[in-house]
Parts: structure tokens; C-alpha cells; sequence
């Protein structure tokens, strides 16, 4: 029976991956040129809120995420905290990364899929049926990452993140700055998408979180670009690894560039590791000094945002 399932979720993964650039090539060849045009322009004020903040941030959920609507109780209780911590901020988190048009996995006709699929992981999380959420969305990091696809993926995203911080009050042209934050797959999302608000005025920084991503050109138009890492989490090494323009042979990528210009940081932050209750997000563990790993990372991006010296 396990090696039925391991055949069948292989058969899945690559079909996938074949099919992932399909989504956002089909989306701009239907509508996406008209749709981009009109979206990057004002929303109407009856869609905005009002607001005082100059300071937006822009939560970018990791691959296991169903939608901007569903995201796990572990990343909520960590989002409120963060909004507690930061009262005169805007914080974001409505943006479903993984989609052109922000549509979740719940929002479509297989729904019924990602539902069940949702249920086993919930039931019993090394059944690998249920991690097709996981690769699905990791095709679509990989899709982000490809030169060749990868545009017609972020200025989806990027139309999608302009209207909501529009409607969550930011106001065109006022150079209010715009941070990013992109747990795991979300950073290279973030990446993408950031080349395209960039271009719009907007100053864009980057915060990681475990985070996964590639030498995009998005990375030459990020004020900054904070790493924060945890000494157990190896699977933040799958972006060094997988994708050469981060490798040291690659000294005149995006990436070198952004390092040898010093907007590159890097932050241990504890022993986390990428995903579950010993991770970023996680309460049942703590530091030595009594904080919680999910405190612990929300004092990390608190000092970044609040250092004038840093943000």
C-alpha cells in the first residue's frame, strides 16, 4: 500500500511540475496583459481604508499553505502577536503566493482534492498523498525561480499584493516603504514579485524566514535583504544548493551583487528547525532566556522594523 502511494505521488509530483508554468502562461495569455494594466492602476477610494501608518508589512506564507485565507493557527497566533508588538504597522497577510490571480486551493473547481488532501495531513503527516500540497506549491517556487516563466508568475503576484495594500490604506506615490516578509518558498514569491513593485515606486525590503530562493533580479531591487535562519533548519539550504547563482562561483549574479553592495544580511536566531512545533512559529519551545521560539522570531523582525538604523 506505501509504495502504491509513493508511486502515485510520484506520477503526481512530475506531472506538476510539467503543468506548473501552464497556470500563469494560460492566465496572461487569456486576460493577464489587460488585467495587469488595469490592477497597477488606483483602486477606487470607496475600496481603500483609511489609515495614519507609514509602515506596511507583507506576510508571504511557506508552501503548505491552502490559501491567503488559510493559513495555519501556528502563523495567525504569530501574525496577531507581530500586530501587538507593532500597533502603528499595516500588516498584510491576505496574499495566497502561490497564484497569479490569488485564487486558493479552496477557491477552485478541485477543491474537493485539496480538502481531503488537508485532512490527511492533519490525520497523519508523513502519508506523502498528503504532501502533494507542499509539492504543488513548490512547483510554483519553481516556476518563480525560471527566467524563462518566472515574470508571468510574479506580476501575477505582484498585481495581487499592490491591490491589497491598497486596500488596506497604502497610498500610491506616497514612498511609504514596504517590507516583505517570506517564510520558506514565500521568500522567493516575495523576490518576485518585489522586482515588479519596485518598478512601480514602491521601496521594497526583504525578510526571510527559513528562507528558500534563487538568484532572481528581484534581489537588485530590494533596499535589503535580512535572513533570518535557525541552527536546525536544513532545508534552508535547499536555495544555496539547488539554484547556481547563489553558489560562490556566481561572484557577478544578483545575488553577489546584492552581498558585495552589504544588502545581504544573515541572523541566527535559535535552534528552529524549517517546519512544525520546534520551528520559527512554534510556542512549545523555548530559549534559554524563557521566550518562545515564535517570540523569539517575532523579536527578530520587530528589531529590524523598528532599528531605524537597519529599516
Amino acid at each position: 500500500m506505501i509504495v502504491w502511494a509513493l508511486g502515485v505521488a510520484v506520477v503526481i509530483l512530475f506531472a506538476f511540475v510539467l503543468l506548473s508554468p501552464l497556470e500563469s502562461l494560460r492566465w496572461w495569455a487569456d486576460k493577464g496583459e489587460v488585467e495587469v494594466r488595469r490592477s497597477f492602476e488606483l483602486l477606487p477610494s470607496e475600496h481603500r481604508q483609511e489609515t495614519t501608518s507609514h509602515r506596511f508589512v507583507v506576510y508571504l506564507s511557506g508552501v503548505g499553505v491552502l490559501g491567503g485565507d488559510g493559513l495555519s493557527r501556528r502563523e495567525e497566533a504569530w501574525l496577531e502577536s507581530l500586530r501587538e508588538a507593532l500597533p502603528d504597522a499595516v500588516i498584510v497577510d491576505d496574499v495566497f503566493p502561490y497564484a497569479v490571480d490569488n485564487r486558493g486551493l479552496l477557491q477552485r473547481a478541485t477543491e474537493w482534492l485539496w480538502r481531503r488532501l488537508d485532512s490527511m495531513r492533519r490525520q497523519w503527516r508523513s502519508n506523502p498523498l498528503a504532501m502533494l500540497i507542499n509539492v504543488r506549491n513548490i512547483a510554483k517556487v519553481l516556476v518563480s525561480a525560471d527566467p524563462r516563466y518566472g515574470p508571468t508568475q510574479s506580476i501575477g503576484l505582484a498585481q495581487e499584493i499592490w491591490r491589497s495594500l491598497q486596500r488596506h490604506g497604502y497610498r500610491p506615490g506616497s514612498g511609504d516603504r514596504v517590507t516583505l516578509i517570506g517564510f520558506s518558498g514565500g521568500a522567493q514569491m516575495a523576490l518576485g514579485a518585489g522586482w515588479f513593485l519596485a518598478g512601480l515606486g514602491v521601496p521594497t525590503s526583504l525578510i526571510t524566514i527559513g528562507g528558500i530562493f534563487g538568484d532572481d533580479p528581484g534581489l537588485d531591487r530590494m533596499g535589503h535583504i535580512w535572513n533570518l535562519t535557525g541552527t536546525s533548519d536544513r532545508l534552508r539550504h535547499l536555495g544555496t544548493v539547488a539554484f547556481p547563482g547563489r553558489w560562490v562561483t556566481a561572484p557577478l549574479s544578483a545575488w553577489g551583487r546584492a552581498k558585495r553592495e552589504g544588502r545581504v544580511s544573515f541572523e541566527s536566531i535559535g535552534p528552529m528547525r524549517h517546519d512544525g512545533g520546534g520551528a520559527y512559529f512554534g510556542r512549545s519551545r523555548t530559549l534559554p532566556d524563557g521566550r518562545s521560539y515564535a517570540d523569539a522570531t517575532r523579536d527578530a523582525v520587530v528589531d529590524i522594523l523598528t532599528d531605524p538604523l537597519r529599516a
